[in-house]
């Protein structure tokens, strides 16, 4: 599926129905031309790469998935991968959606194989006001790139609410579910930091290098969504302390726990000796024992027993242990 959007200063914005009339409309310098494809097969391609000039090794990047953001010139166009997210908070699963980017002087391609409803959203905006043309493909490329950035922010926002989560729940009586929703969280931290860390040196890239392709006011756009990468990754590596923290302090309540139960057995244990240690005596049944044949030998040894499990208990209360 093709979207192919044209603006010219003096025509405004245009709909392109054909692909073999796209060479025609970018030959034009002061048309900027913006054509989005979900899912195109390699035909397809072959006819964009025809009608932009692409190079094969560009168009074999788009049909071979890549898993880190990067940024490769070629003459006359720079080819980006980046990544959208999304997240399901039922099962803490962060899922990547590739988008490559083809950016030339006057035009922008944009290949993704799933349906990205940003994109949707950027190009009515862009539609309604399409004096913002005017500043040529540098901001439309930082409306595109500041849509996808802002997809990370709502689910560091979610994880932080699972965080809160994780933490109240340590000290209550769900701590036994705390380490699998930890470990799961840190894999999905994990994912979002292997796609956030190349995207920031990719902007990196973007801002710190003489573009021809980008206008100086392009240039101070992308930096401030370079600014916008950096506070996405300090917060991941943020997120992924708390997390070992998290992780610490539950394995801190079950050794206090254990160590109660400990504590609980031992007292137990030694009160039962103590007083079995009496019962056994008494048991021997030896033939010449004077509390055999005593009439209140049989209470004597009851309240002895009494005796020493009460005496143990106070011990064990005046030291915590109970």
């Amino acid at each position: 599926m093709f979207r192919i959007t044209a603006y010219h200063p003096n025509k405004g914005v245009q709909i392109i129905k054909n692909i073999a009339q796209i060479s025609d409309f970018i030959a034009d310098p002061e048309t900027i031309v913006w054509l989005d494809a979900m899912n195109p097969s390699k035909e397809e391609m072959e006819k964009l790469a025809s009608e932009f000039g692409f190079h094969p090794l560009a168009i074999d990047d788009y049909f071979t998935p890549h898993h880190r953001p990067k940024v490769d010139e070629y003459p006359g166009y720079l080819f980006l991968v980046s990544h959208f997210v999304t997240y399901n908070p039922k099962k803490e699963d962060v899922r990547p959606i590739e988008l490559d980017i083809f950016v030339g002087k006057n035009y922008i391609v944009t290949l993704h194989k799933q349906e990205l409803a940003v994109l949707h959203e950027v190009a009515d905006r862009w539609s309604r006001h399409p004096q913002a043309f005017v500043g040529g493909v540098g901001l439309l490329l930082y409306d595109i790139l500041d849509a996808l950035v802002d997809s990370y922010f709502p689910i560091l926002d979610q994880i932080d609410e699972r965080l809160d989560q994780i933490e109240t729940s340590i000290f209550k009586q769900e701590a036994a579910e705390s380490p699998e929703r930890i470990f799961r969280l840190k894999r999905t931290l994990l994912v979002l930091r292997r796609i956030a860390t190349p995207l920031r040196d990719m902007f990196n890239i973007l801002t710190r290098r003489d573009q021809p392709l980008l206008s100086e006011q392009a240039v101070t756009y992308l930096r401030d969504i370079y600014d916008h990468t950096l506070r996405i990754v300090d917060t991941i590596d943020t997120y992924r302390d708390i997390l070992a923290g998290a992780l610490d302090a539950y394995l801190t309540v079950i050794s206090n726990q254990l160590n109660a139960v400990m504590k609980s057995l031992t007292v137990a244990a030694t009160v039962l000796i103590s007083v079995g240690l009496v019962a056994a005596i008494y048991g021997m049944n030896f033939r010449y024992m004077p509390e055999l044949t005593w009439r209140y030998g049989y209470p004597y040894a009851l309240g002895l027993m009494a005796l020493i499990g009460v005496v143990l208990l106070y011990y064990f209360k005046r030291i915590k242990w109970l």
